[in-house]
């Protein structure tokens, strides 16, 4: 979950064909698995609120305005689960990017889940 929405958010094509092929072989529901890729609203509400705290974190780098935090806690989800969330977005954000900068192809093993960006890229 994570992991995808840090992806489809920093546009990295190769890192939402990998995690997507994994959310496959985890048997994801494949709504929620579009619904992610389409960077859209979730069906599932908790899930919908895991995903929107990742947003507000990439969004305001960090500085995550307290009604978004009382909303993720008021989903059920406790401090640990923030500071996996940010670690995660840490993670994921530095893996992007270093595709972003070595042009990583896509593996033929994540070749059926190849996603392109609805952002243009920079020259």
């Amino acid at each position: 979950m994570v992991a995808l929405t840090v992806s489809t958010t920093n546009d990295c094509a190769y890192c939402v064909g990998a995690h997507s092929t994994v959310a496959q072989m985890i048997h994801m529901p494949e709504q929620i698995l579009a619904e992610l890729r389409d960077q859209r609203d979730l069906s599932d509400t908790k899930l919908n609120a895991l995903r929107l705290l990742v947003v507000s974190v990439l969004h305001h780098r960090g500085w995550v305005p307290e009604e978004d935090l009382n909303q993720f806690a008021a989903a059920g989800y406790a401090e640990r689960q923030l500071l996996d969330v940010l670690t995660i977005v840490a993670l994921k954000t530095l893996s992007n990017y270093v595709n972003h900068i070595a042009h990583t192809p896509l593996d033929v093993q994540f070749a059926a889940q190849s996603w392109k960006s609805q952002v243009a890229t920079v020259a």
